[in-house]
């Protein structure tokens, strides 16, 4: 079936691309390297492979196993990551990073809790998994940026629909409580709640990596700022007068339609007429966070530290920003290795 069965370059299920059939060579052969690649291929490839996992998904709920591939089948229809306890070398070396950057630039630090967390009263029972709010406060306590703390927040709001049930992300309207926290530090008025729904068969990063055929499907909301604004995809040499993609709704990706995914740098451009400039340093966590702002800011520049390759510092003062953003979820910023590239 495999040798007959024409291979896929991507997986819609799984949102990421497959791997390639390894060109042969007896240099790779006695290396190992050609075996090792073969296996990654064949697995990737193998006879529907979709419908085992389905298959396995269903047994382990069956069978009440607590977590599948690392998420937890939680109560609702609420699919959870397992939290690892984090490299606390790592995290230590990211406090001096953060640190060294904030002496020099008005530093705002959002760590957002995961709904591992915050929903860890949907956990099945006996479920072992690391207490990541003890990783917050040691995160929190040796930083000297202006902190912003969600946990308050997250006890108020965790019973609305602040995290999708079938992936990682809060949705925007968990987007929208961190930024009123985010206003309280930083000192300006948010705007209102105003939220239109453009999706309601939302599957995620977390149903895709148990084929959870029996989940719940999300819906996805997003604001529609009134100002005006340019977007440029620096990278890709795109403008755009939007911060959606809505073309991502026709896909299995739906969370990408919040600006067209992850790019190294985008630069908003906006008619708020406020002189005031903000740089945000994120995960994907920012991408539905990030319009709530453009009516606070004449400019928004966006990096994600994943796939660029130079000097925070330096591109903040080339471009006369002084007043830095940096927002990540728990589990990225434990995990994040590039941070280094804030400079001083």
């Amino acid at each position: 079936m495999h040798i007959t069965i024409e291979d896929k370059t991507f997986s819609d299920l799984e949102n990421r691309t497959l791997a390639k059939k390894p060109e042969f060579s007896t240099e790779t052969l006695l290396e190992g390297q050609f075996v090792n690649d073969f296996e990654l291929y064949f697995a990737d490839h193998f006879p529907m492979r979709d419908k085992f996992i389905a298959i396995k998904s269903y047994t382990e709920l069956f069978l009440q196993k607590t977590d599948n591939n690392g998420v937890f089948i939680g109560a609702d229809g609420y699919f959870l990551n397992k939290f690892e306890e984090p490299d606390y070398e790592q995290a230590t070396r990211n406090i001096d990073y953060i640190n060294k950057f904030s002496q020099n630039f008005n530093t705002y630090l959002l760590i957002s809790q995961t709904s591992t967390k915050v929903l860890e009263d949907k956990l099945p029972p006996y479920a072992q998994n690391y207490n990541e709010e003890n990783f917050i406060e040691f995160f929190y306590k040796n930083i000297f940026a202006n902190c912003i703390n969600l946990g308050e927040m997250f006890n108020t709001y965790k019973h609305d629909y602040i995290f999708y049930k079938t992936d990682h992300h809060w949705t925007t309207r968990g987007a929208y409580y961190g930024y009123v926290e985010f206003c309280k530090i930083y000192g300006i008025s948010p705007i209102d709640l105003k939220l239109e729904t453009v999706s309601t068969d939302f599957y995620g990063t977390l149903f895709s990596k148990g084929n959870f055929s029996f989940a719940t499907p999300d819906a996805i909301e997003i604001f529609v700022p009134e100002n005006e604004v340019t977007v440029n995809y620096v990278g890709s040499n795109t403008i755009t007068n939007s911060l959606y993609e809505m073309s991502y709704l026709e896909t299995k990706d739906h969370y990408s339609i919040f600006l067209d995914n992850n790019h190294p740098l985008i630069q908003i451009s906006t008619d708020a007429q406020t002189s005031k400039k903000l740089l945000i340093i994120k995960d994907s966590y920012a991408n539905c966070f990030i319009p709530f702002l453009v009516g606070h800011f004449d400019e928004i520049h966006v990096i994600d530290l994943r796939y660029i390759n130079f000097n925070i510092a330096n591109y903040a003062r080339t471009n006369n920003l002084e007043d830095i953003l940096i927002l990540y979820n728990s589990y990225n910023i434990a995990n994040e290795n590039k941070l280094s590239l804030l400079g001083e």
